[in-house]
């Protein structure tokens, strides 16, 4: 993904923010991209950045990159820098480690179950100069099947300087694993027990042999490695001023099938960019000789101020992962951690109902705003499979058979449990996942980024209330909702009600649990 940024001065292409701005908080900024978690600390004398996966959940051994970024305008101001920030300290719950060291490791304790942890940075006499809250899931995630079958899922393609991830059971430490492109070794960022984050590194555009080494394994394959390049006509817009964006695609020789870009204007309310509302699809007869695309759009200034516009290109969605084993591997997750179980014939009309839902262009948008469309996808499927629970639920309450012994009955997030009841087929019939799909998606505004939510209270079968709708959902339960503000009210012996902040690809969680 390329990022254009344009300010009322010239700045170097990027997407962080202006350091100033981030300096005048002590709280460090935590942005979720393509698998990881990235908390930014920034000091009088640079950034660090400490890399998590994810994915990390409650029990498990993760490892990930502290990296130490020096300001300064000379090189001597840089080493100087350097040498402050490698005398910071990063504090996990019960563990420090010094960002000199590169690297950490950390065991998640089995009772954290908050949703989140605070990370500390001290300096050199111990006193916490700034903090994060950084998000971990409140549920223990459940193991990978270790059969060679599944062994590794690895990426068909990336952008260089961008995230990738391998799926697949480790031991979640860096220390056993490598990764090289083209002879390149590529940066680890963060693993987790079910995941490894890597940078792409620059190469030259196009297909690269690509090797994977998790301790005595090794997996060697091609990928296709893309460069982004956008540029504007003028570096300011006034009101009504017009300017033209260039987009260019390198990589593409020897494509097949069609590709997909995506350009996002992260600065509605300083620029107007025309045509941008879906993404584009390269054709093969598209790619000009030495395997490159060029677009252009229209830009129109609406005040004067910096703007922000990010691209990104990949193959459509669903092409980049195995859907058909992603839901079942979601459908076995989700009736693990909730105990309640789907029969044969309902699991089926559910994997015969995804080829059909409309999934391309909302999993495209969530990629546009550098979302993981596997982890979106899994989201969904458990969103819905928690809606046909609830479904039944409510139903069941309507016609008083609570209590009955037949139908669905919550036994609630209880891993290592043999299911008690199931989700039947006429559960499935009457909520498809396609109609749940496109239902839910209309929520969403265009090219909006998904959160995610998680709802659990002291009793369950608690009435759930988002932003005054009630649609029968039921604690404990997770959501997938538009990223942004959200009331949430649960009504129960008492009457909770909280306003929760719900950022892109990290799971916001409520408890009403007093």
């Amino acid at each position: 993904m390329r990022f254009l940024r344009i300010c009322a001065f010239i700045v170097p292409l990027g997407w962080l923010t202006c350091t100033a701005i981030l300096a005048q908080s002590p709280s460090a900024r935590v942005e979720t991209v393509a698998g990881v978690h990235m908390a930014t600390f920034v000091t009088p004398g640079g950034a660090i950045r400490v890399h998590v996966p994810s994915d990390a959940a409650p029990g498990d051994l993760i490892s990930g990159t502290i990296l130490a970024e020096p300001g300064g305008a000379t090189a001597q101001a840089r080493t100087a820098n350097q040498n402050d920030l490698d005398g910071f300290v990063v504090e996990w719950p019960g563990q420090r480690t010094p960002v000199s060291s590169g690297r950490y490791e950390w065991l998640i304790p089995i009772e954290l179950r908050a949703g989140t942890v605070a990370v500390l940075l001290r300096d050199r006499e111990g006193r916490v100069v700034s903090r994060a809250s950084i998000p971990v899931d409140p549920v223990p995630a459940v193991p990978l099947s270790s059969s060679p079958a599944n062994a590794f899922e690895l990426p068909a393609d990336g952008e260089i300087g961008q995230t990738a991830v391998i799926r697949g059971k480790s031991d979640g430490k860096l220390s056993s694993r490598a990764v090289s492109l083209g002879g390149v070794e590529a940066a680890l960022l963060a693993s987790s027990p079910r995941r490894l984050a890597f940078r792409v590194p620059a190469l030259p555009p196009g297909s690269v042999p690509f090797r994977f080494t998790s301790g005595e394994s090794t997996v060697e394959r091609t990928l296709r490695v893309f460069e982004i390049r956008a540029s504007a006509s003028s570096t300011q817009l006034f009101r009504g001023q017009r300017a033209t964006l260039t987009v260019t695609v390198l990589g593409l020789d020897g494509i097949t099938a069609p590709m997909t870009l995506s350009v996002v204007n992260r600065s509605p309310a300083a620029v107007l960019v025309e045509n941008i509302d879906k993404p584009i699809t390269i054709t093969p007869s598209q790619v000009k000789r030495g395997g490159t695309f060029v677009t252009t759009r229209r830009l129109v200034g609406i005040q004067p101020g910096p703007f922000l516009i990010t691209a990104s290109v990949s193959r459509p969605p669903t092409a980049q992962f195995d859907v058909m084993r992603s839901t079942a591997r979601a459908l076995t997750d989700w009736q693990t951690r909730t105990g309640v179980g789907i029969s044969a014939g309902a699991g089926a009309l559910i994997q015969r109902g995804v080829p059909e839902a409309p999934l391309q262009d909302f999993l495209g948008s969530q990629q546009a705003y550098r979302g993981d469309v596997q982890d979106v996808f899994a989201a969904l499927v458990s969103h819905y499979c928690f809606d046909l629970r609830d479904d039944g639920l409510s139903r069941r309450r309507a016609d008083g058979r609570f209590g009955s012994g037949a139908g669905i009955l919550l036994v609630g997030f209880a891993q290592n449990r043999a299911p008690d009841v199931t989700i039947t087929e006429s559960e499935v019939r009457r909520l498809s996942f396609p109609d749940f799909v496109s239902r839910l998606t209309e929520r969403f505004a265009m090219r909006q980024a998904v959160g995610y939510l998680f709802v659990r209270s002291a009793k369950p079968r608690a009435p759930i209330t988002i932003d005054r709708k009630q649609n029968g959902e039921l604690t404990d339960r997770r959501f997938v909702t538009p990223a942004g503000d959200h009331e949430i009210v649960v009504t129960g012996s008492q009457t909770c009600r909280q306003r929760v902040t719900v950022n892109p690809f990290q799971t916001a969680v409520v408890d009403c649990g007093a």
